[in-house]
């Protein structure tokens, strides 16, 4: 009984001390967004001096002329639902019609996923250049919102392809009794009825699209065009002198992940959970 107690008291000491690592960087990069650099430099772990909110105003708007994070959001968001209408219309009516298939076809199917899921992702940099070059696409939100949503089809067909194999078939055959078609049975049973695996998939693809800073650095070369994650690079050498902006652009761009991951946290879960056979 005492080893019990004494084991679950390390245990809790364990992910106490976890959850603090993970905690004290953001705390410190809130408490830095509202420093000036000599304050930084004299009270490094933010206790003392003074504070200045006015770092956000800086971050928000940009310095001078240049885009700030009011541009990089509306980009983000941009790019973000383009990539997630994509990546939800094909991703999910693939994943259903292919349980249609033979046994031999449908993992023939998820091979081509699985294949598309494990290509280094630098391989791709070149080509989509390349290609936005020659098409004069480059510095578009929506296009790359495009290429985003097809880069994470892989993940949204292999989660949906096991949500749809356990779906119940009983649900479709009477929607065929009733005179439905596949596609109709699919548009107005299948799809109202799959909104928890819809939505792990969706905030799946929105924290990628948030994060991805790769490809985005190559084919948003305009400072008004890119995303978040791109745009704080930028900020990186805007606020060389000024780094309470620098930390507040980052406090700025975290938030918003964080309430979405707190808020959606169980669907993301569940759909690296499906699709984790795959893998």
């Amino acid at each position: 009984m005492i080893a019990r107690k004494i084991g679950k008291g390390v245990g809790h000491g364990l992910l106490i001390l976890w959850t603090a690592l993970g905690l004290i960087p953001f705390i410190l990069i809130l408490v830095y967004s509202l420093r000036t650099n000599t304050d930084l430099y004299a009270h490094p772990l933010g206790i003392g001096g003074s504070y200045h909110f006015e770092n956000y105003v800086t971050a928000w708007n940009g310095p001078g002329a240049s885009a700030g994070m009011i541009n990089y959001f509306a980009n983000t968001a941009i790019a973000s639902v383009v990539a997630i209408m994509v990546t939800l219309t094909v991703g999910s009516t693939a994943a259903y019609f292919a349980t249609k298939l033979s046994p031999r076809q449908r993992s023939a199917f998820t091979a081509v996923f699985v294949s598309a899921s494990i290509v280094p992702f630098v391989l791709l940099i070149i080509p989509y250049f390349q290609t936005y070059n020659a098409f004069s696409l480059l510095s578009q939100p929506a296009v790359i919102g495009v290429t985003y949503g097809v880069l994470t089809l892989p993940t949204t067909v292999l989660v949906l392809h096991s949500y749809y194999a356990d779906f119940p078939h009983e649900l479709i055959e009477a929607s065929t009794v009733d005179g439905l078609g596949e596609f109709a049975a699919f548009m107005r049973i299948v799809l109202p009825l799959s909104k928890g695996a819809l939505t792990a998939v969706g905030m799946l693809a929105l924290v990628f699209v948030w994060a991805e800073a790769q490809l985005g650095i190559v084919l948003l070369q305009e400072a008004t065009s890119q995303t978040v994650s791109v745009g704080l690079l930028g900020f990186k050498g805007q606020f060389t002198a000024q780094l309470g902006p620098l930390f507040a652009g980052l406090s700025i761009a975290t938030i918003p992940v964080v309430v979405l991951y707190l808020v959606f946290n169980r669907y993301i879960t569940k759909g690296i959970a499906l699709g984790g056979a795959f893998k």
